[in-house]
Formats: C-alpha cells, structure tokens, sequence
C-alpha cells in the first residue's frame, strides 16, 4: 500500500498525540494515583503505535509498543509509579518527538531507539510488583436514559427484539478503529443500533481499551450476527444477551436532560492546508484593493444605484475579509503547551522549585505569528528559570517563597495581542545593566545618565549583552534577547521590560492579531500618499507653527502637560516637495511607541483605510522606515510607514 498520500495527515495526528503526551505526564507526575490521567496517555501511546505501524514507520511502532507495555503494568497495579519511570516516559517522548522530525525529513532509519527501549523493558521485566498480577479491568455495562426506554419500547414488536452484544479483541490488536468500523458494519446490516459503551465517537476514536457493548435491535437470528462478527479479524470474542425492554437498567441523571443532548457528535473540523489559506488570503486581498477602486469610479461618477452596489460589495468584503482572518486564527495555547515540559526540566537541572501558571491559552493568533513567536518565548522562559529564579535557599533568606513562579499569559487589546512573561524572581540589576554596557562600549557615560530605566533595560536586547557571571548550558552566551526582540519586530510587535530588583520583573510582547491585512490612516505629503498604521496612533491634533519649540536641535510641543518630540515626516522618507513647513495650521498625527509619544507632521489627512500589506520584495528588500507597500484604489502603490524606524 502507497502510504506516502497519508503522510501529512499522519504528522499532524502524530503532533496531537505526542503534545497530549508530553501534558498527561506532566499531569501524572503531580497526581500519580490519577487512574484517569493514565489511561489517557495508554490510549494516546496506543493510536500513535496503530497509526505509525500501519505507515510503515517500525521504530516508533517499537517504541510505542515498548511504552505501552510500562503503562499496562502501570494500569493493571503491577508497577507503581515512581520518579524513574516518569523520567524514562518523558525520555521515549522526547525521542518520538525526534523521530517525528526526522519522519518528516524521510530519515527515520538515522535514529537509534535500543537505548530507550531497553530503559523501559527494565521496568516491565524487573519492576517492583506490588500485588499478584490479576485482571482488574472494570465491568462495562450498558444502561439508558428514561427517553431512551420509551423509544426502545415504541420501535420493538413481535418480531424485533434488543440485544446487547459484548465485543472483545485481541490484545495485540493494532488498528482498533478499522476492526470496530467493521463491526458496526455488520450490525448495521442485520440491524439498528440503538446505543454503544463508549460512545460510538469514542469507539471510532479508539478511546477504549479491548471490551465494548453495543445494542442492537434486530429481528435476524442473533446468532447469525455473532458468527459474522467473530469471522473479523482480531476479534478474540464475542457474547450476546436478549434484554427484556421493560427492566432495562436506568442511567441516574438529571431529570431535564432530553433526547437531544444525547444527539451523535459529529467532527465539526476539517484540515487545510495552510497554503490553501494563504492563496484565499491572498483573493480576498485583491478583492480589498478592488472594492477601493470601485469606491474611487463611484465618487467620480456620482451615479446613486453605482454607489448602492458599492456599499454592498464593500461590506460583503468586510465580512468575506473576516471570515478569512478567523479561519488563519489559531489558540496561541499551542505554543503555551510546550513550556509546562521546558520549565520542568529546566529546574530539576537547576535544582530548583518552580511553578509555571499559565493564563489566557484561548487567545488567538494568525498561524504565520504563532509559527514564528514560539522560538523568542523559549529564550524569554530559559533566562526566567536559569538569571530570574533564585534556589531555594537564597529565596527563603530573602523571605520568599521556596517555590517561584513564572506566570505566562495572554490576551487581546484592541487589534493587538498582548503576551506577558512575569516572574518573582530577583528582576533586573540595572547598576549591573549600566556596567556592562559601558564595558561593552553600547553607550556613552553622558548618555547614560539621561536615560530612563526602562531605556536602560533596553540595552539588554543589544547583540552578545549578558549580565550573566558564568556561561551555563541554558544562558548567559548573550544569545537570545536580541534573536527575541529581531524577531519581535520583524513580526510587527513591540516588547517592553519592566523589573523591580529583588521581587521580580515583567516582559509584554505586543503583536498584532494578523500580518495580512490592516486599518491605516493615509496621510499626504507633497505628492506622495503614505499609510500609517491605525494601531499606533494615540490621536490627532492640529498645532500653529509657533506653538513647536526648539530643544537640542530637537523640535518638541507640548500634550498635556507632556514634552513630546515632534518629526517632519518629510526630513525622514526625503520628500522634497512637502508643504507642511509653509503652512500655519498643522496636522500632527501623535503616536505612541511603547510607554513614548511622538508626533509626526504631515501635509493632510485624507481618510482611513483597511490595505493589504505586500512586501517590496527582494529587489529593494529591507528599506529603513518602510515596512511595506499597499497598492490603492487609483492603482497607486503607496508606501507603509514603520513607525517604531522613524520614532
């Protein structure tokens, strides 16, 4: 059988199963009595080995195998749980993890497994039995709602009769989900399903370990259906019953409870391929710069009808165009949920004590920022745990807790998402902070000492900056808060610190919620029209030429009791012919930039404007101040301002 059209399908349960994992030990390791946890990650190590087996992929069939075999005993009581089997766990994830890279790369045969595997067999060969081995598997019974009795009672006559069937397979059983297909098709040939235990989605998702019960009603000879049921491969036994309808065995449950909270749930997900929405994206992108050349025929036209259908297309646009950036989002806790691993590792190489609370996983993204925001959250993690976190001991001196903590979470503001990165460590050294950016040469004594704090902390986004006394294997290379804030801002982001020495310090990352399209304000100057991002802008004020003051070569106003500076936008994109500097009533757009307010002179503020960012490719590549192009309804390409550049 050619495999290879599966593949993707394959990976991406493969990653599902692997987070599922890494999370149900983490899990485990706090509760270890947690039947329920275990028996989720038995099933989880169960569908991986099925699915892995049957494209051919051996040593992850073995290894999962080999997992399997530690959990049963896990299961059955045969084996207690102890640190050192949780350990070896994570290790066999770890390296399924490995191989699920390599799959990807067609180089599973370069992965050695033996040792892993061996570390495992050790525990189902020489394990610490605490009990004679005996069968403890629950009895499964079926049983039914009062609704579920009258339906039963209304569809049974003379003829028809209900029985419960009680399938058991083979312990060795590798594809599950295909032998209960076959098994469900057999009874639906000779007759109704009424009910199953699990549910039929749970079987189908082989949620189950070897024993379910399914009733059937039938008016075929029972034992025909037993007979055609046993003849499917894998199917180690199979019993029936006739049930007397009137004495069903009742589920006690709330009293409203209706037929239809018991309605077959059905998969309401369907995967795409993420290219498949980049080129939707993209039409829906066009269709935005079309949609502003019709409102631009439509002005000049005057025509009443032509700017009813404009209006209509406009917002069928809008909502096409969200419809669009919802089916890109993606829950941000797909990133979170590799760090609960991260930071557990992390302290026990450290030897320290540390809780990892995570808020706001629901969040959304656009799935190109989620792809590339993982990398820079790692690094901010890693020097949380390894600079931030104190050990134990030093933290009780200073009347700390033994256990710190690292709070991660998210949320949205406005157009934004906002990423938080608390710790109660002991924050930031700004002294320490100063002396190394001195000794680095980054900035001058009289600078320095009329830069604010947090500018100071800055600093430590500067290439190779390390406040660290020694190199460990987790930091202190200076590699890392510059790839973060690179990164950051390549994404369109800004990132802020804020710390108190001794009791901890904080980092936002601010992102926008899509790259694709967004809300600018076109603005003019001379004859060009540029776009400025909605996001920035704090507000608009108009300001007469006598109310800018001169300080150090720097134009300034005031805001509100606030000293800000003000820029000619002319000076920074060289265009000649602006006018502004002639005018007496100007517009200045005041935006803010992190915790700073700059204020940006145009010529005129035309209107606002939702535009699709293009790059200005790799001809021009990286131009400073521009962060890309946008082409209008005219056909015109106007320029997008970066504004964190030009402030």
């Amino acid at each position: 059988m050619d495999t290879s059209q599966y593949l993707s399908v394959f990976m991406d349960e493969c990653r599902e199963h692997l987070q599922t994992l890494n999370q149900s030990l983490l899990e485990l390791e706090h509760d270890p009595e947690n039947s329920s946890i275990l028996d989720q990650i038995f099933r989880a190590a169960h569908t991986l080995k099925g699915a892995s087996a049957t494209m051919g992929f051996n040593k992850m069939a073995n290894l999962t195998h080999t997992m399997e075999d530690v959990l049963s005993k896990l299961r059955s009581k045969e084996l207690t749980m102890t640190p050192e089997i949780v350990n070896t766990l994570f290790e066999a994830v770890d390296l399924l993890e490995i191989l699920a890279n390599k799959i990807g790369e067609g180089k599973e045969e370069d992965i050695e497994i033996s040792g892993v595997v061996q570390a495992l067999q050790l525990f189902t060969v020489s394990g610490v039995a605490v009990q004679p081995q005996q069968e403890r598997r629950k009895n499964i019974q079926l049983r039914y709602l009062e609704a579920e009795k009258d339906e039963i009672l209304a569809a049974i006559n003379d003829e028809t009769g209900l029985y419960h069937f009680t399938v058991k397979m083979a312990e060795n059983c590798v594809l599950k989900g295909v032998r209960v297909f076959m098994v469900l098709r057999e009874i639906e040939r000779l007759g109704t399903i009424v009910k199953s235990v699990p549910s039929l989605k749970d079987l189908e998702d082989e949620k189950f370990d070897q024993e379910f019960i399914v009733a059937v009603l039938m008016s075929n000879p029972p034992e025909e259906l037993a007979k055609c049921i046993a003849n499917i491969t894998d199917i180690a036994e199979v019993n029936f019953e006739k049930i007397d309808p009137q004495n069903l065995p009742l589920e006690k449950r709330a009293q409203n409870q209706t037929v239809e909270d018991r309605v077959k749930v059905t998969g309401q997900t369907v995967r795409v391929d993420i290219r498949k929405l980049d080129v939707l994206m993209n039409l829906v992108a066009e269709l935005v710069i079309h949609r502003s050349r019709l409102e631009s025929i439509g002005s000049v036209l005057q025509s009443k009808d032509l700017d009813e259908v404009v209006e209509q297309v406009g917002r069928l646009t809008l909502d096409l165009r969200d419809s669009v950036l919802k089916t890109r989002m993606v829950p941000i806790e797909t990133v979170f949920s590799r760090f609960p691993r991260l930071v557990r590792d992390l302290s026990k190489e450290l030897g320290k004590e540390i809780e990892l609370i995570i808020e706001g996983g629901e969040t959304e993204l656009d799935r190109t920022v989620i792809d590339e925001i993982g990398d820079p959250l790692v690094h901010i993690i890693r020097n949380a745990v390894d600079h931030g976190i104190e050990p134990p001991e030093e933290r009780e001196k200073a009347g700390k807790p033994r256990t710190g903590t690292i709070r991660l979470n998210a949320y949205q503001e406005g157009n934004n998402v906002v990423i938080a990165i608390e710790d109660d460590g002991r924050g930031f050294n700004v002294e320490k902070v100063k002396e190394k950016a001195l000794k680095m040469g980054l900035v001058t004594k009289e600078a320095l000492a009329e830069m604010r704090e947090d500018q100071i902390l800055e600093l430590t986004f500067m290439p190779g900056f390390s406040t660290a006394s020694k190199v460990t294997d987790v930091s202190g290379r200076g590699v890392g808060m510059d790839v973060v804030k690179t990164k950051v801002d390549s994404l369109g982001g800004m990132i802020r610190i804020h710390s108190v020495f001794g009791q901890g310090s904080l980092l936002e990352i601010r992102l926008p919620l899509t790259l694709a399209i967004i809300q600018t304000l076109m603005v003019q100057l001379g004859k060009e029209i540029y776009a400025i991002p909605s996001g920035y802008i704090e507000q608009i004020i108009s300001l007469r030429q006598d109310e800018i003051k001169q300080v150090r070569s720097q134009q300034v106003c005031m805001l509100r009791g606030e000293l800000i500076p003000i820029i000619r936008l002319q000076d920074v994109l060289d265009t000649p012919d602006a006018i502004n500097h002639e005018l007496e009533e100007l517009d200045v757009v005041v935006l803010r930039v992190g915790d700073r307010l700059v204020g940006c002179v145009v010529d005129s503020l035309l209107r606002q404007q939702d535009v699709v960012i293009k790059s200005l490719g790799g001809y021009l590549g990286s131009v400073k101040g521009i962060a890309g192009a946008t082409i209008l309804g005219d056909g015109k390409v106007a320029l997008i301002i970066d504004i964190r550049a030009v402030a």
